[in-house]
Order: structure tokens, then sequence, then C-alpha cells
């Protein structure tokens, strides 16, 4: 009698195993794919949100451009902006003594920047703008508030003074101007603190950066 062979079934378990990694596998890239889209998403937003935000407010982060697209690292108008976008908060001017510091610190840059620019001869004045860590390092240390008001007191009348420099050689539309920010720059008394001269010290740093401004327009 013939014996009839019977052939076990096999497991059908390694197939599904097989198939749970390829769907794995599958469900991986698709959402690694979409990490990748939602990062470039964000990148292209921050992009736009920094370019609308520069273009709107000219912020600290604003960028010169050369005809090429390249670009002008230290222009005037680049040391201008930063100093537009330290004296925003006119509440903290002569109160907050680091925030005043800072904003005479821009100040000097761009004035002495601009003097570079228009190739204004040396002087006494323009050379202590051109080094103004001096002047930062006697603000920062602890002085008494009369004190602090006696260096930005000769702070400003080095800037009316280089700035009334560089109107005469190049900007005699703007004599006017000038004449008002020297006024109000020998209305600030460097024996009263700061903060009993607010409006004054306030008035000078805007007046400062209308100058530069119509300077660079």
């Amino acid at each position: 009698m013939a014996e009839i062979k019977i052939e076990k079934k096999k497991p059908i378990w390694p197939w599904i195993l097989v198939v749970l990694v390829i769907l794995g596998i599958i469900a991986y890239l698709v959402y690694a794919n979409d990490d990748r889209d939602d990062y470039t998403d964000d990148f292209d937003d921050d992009i736009t949100n920094e370019q609308v935000m520069d273009s709107e407010s000219r912020s600290l982060e604003s960028k010169t451009l050369d005809a090429t697209g390249a670009y002008m690292a230290g222009t005037a108008y680049d040391q201008y902006t930063a100093y537009e976008g330290s004296i925003r908060d006119s509440t903290r001017i002569a109160v907050d003594s680091s925030y005043t510091k800072k904003a005479y610190y821009n100040l000097s840059k761009a004035v002495a920047k601009k003097a570079e620019e228009k190739e204004i001869e040396t002087s006494q004045a323009l050379t202590d703008l051109q080094e103004f860590s001096m002047l930062i390092t006697k603000v920062s240390s602890p002085l008494s508030d009369a004190e602090s008001a006696k260096n930005f007191k000769t702070a400003s009348d080095k800037v009316a003074k280089v700035l009334e420099d560089i109107q005469k050689n190049s900007y005699p539309e703007l004599e006017s101007m000038v004449d008002e920010l020297k006024l109000v720059a020998s209305e600030m008394d460097g024996y009263i603190s700061m903060n009993k001269q607010q409006d004054n010290i306030t008035q000078f740093l805007q007046k400062s950066r209308d100058v530069l401004r119509a300077m660079n327009n």
C-alpha cells in the first residue's frame, strides 16, 4: 500500500513580519520627508519675516547692498541704522545708563563713519569719537550721577562739533539743523544728574538722528 505524503504548511508569520518591516520603512520615509518640508517652510517664513521687518522698520539688522547685491559692511548708513534703533525707547534715555551709553556709542560710531566717508580733516573731537571706548569705560564704572552726566555732556559737545564740520564741508543746506543741535548741546549741564535733564538729552539724541538721516538721504 503506497504511503501518502502530507506536506506541512509553511508558517506565514515570517511574511507578516516582512510586510510590517516594509510598512515601517515606508512610514518612516514619509514622516521624514514631511519634517523636512515643515523645516523648510519655517525657514522660509523666518526669512520672509526678517525681510519685512527690515524693509518696514529699518531694524538693527538692516543690511546695505551695493549694485551687485553684495553686502557692504560698516557703511555710514549701517551705523546710522544701528544708532536709530538704539534710541527708539525714549523712556529709557538718561534713566537707564546702559541704554544711554549704548545710544551714545552708536551715535559716535555713526558720526565718525560719516566723517570718514566725507574725508573730514582729523580733529581732536573726531579722534575722541573714534576712540569712544575710553568714555564707555568711564560710564560703565560705578560713577555718581553727576560724573556720568559730565561724560555724556562731553560726548555731546564732540558729536555736535564733528557734525558741524561735516555739515560745513558737505551739507551747507543743513546749517540750521546743526545750529539747533549745538544749542541743545550747550543747554546740557555736566554737573546735573542725567535723569534731571532727560528732556535735553533725549532731544539731543533725536536731533542728532535727524541730522544723520538728512546726511544719509
